[in-house]
């Protein structure tokens, strides 16, 4: 198993779309940044400043990371992750 860590804070939790397909989310309140150690199995993506995390009740959270792209594709490479 892989990992990472960063520092992160919860920004939104994606629960599903509605009938019209609209996604349904759930803003969530504004925290400080924690470290956090991460299964790079839930990590769906990453933009230039949110990580989407695969969650339970197949939900989906989005959260902001400390940080930007570049920083995160040099850690992974550093950590033996292979990057395309």
């Amino acid at each position: 198993m892989t990992y990472f860590t960063a520092n992160i804070r919860a920004r939104s939790v994606h629960l599903g779309y509605d009938a019209q397909g609209q996604v349904i989310k759930q803003e969530l309140p504004e925290s400080e940044f924690v470290e956090k150690v991460i299964k790079l199995d839930r990590i769906l993506s990453f933009t230039q400043d949110h990580l989407f995390v695969a969650c339970p009740h197949d939900t989906v959270q989005v959260w902001d990371y400390e940080g930007d792209l570049v920083d995160v594709k040099q850690r992974l490479i550093a950590a033996g992750v292979a990057m395309v």
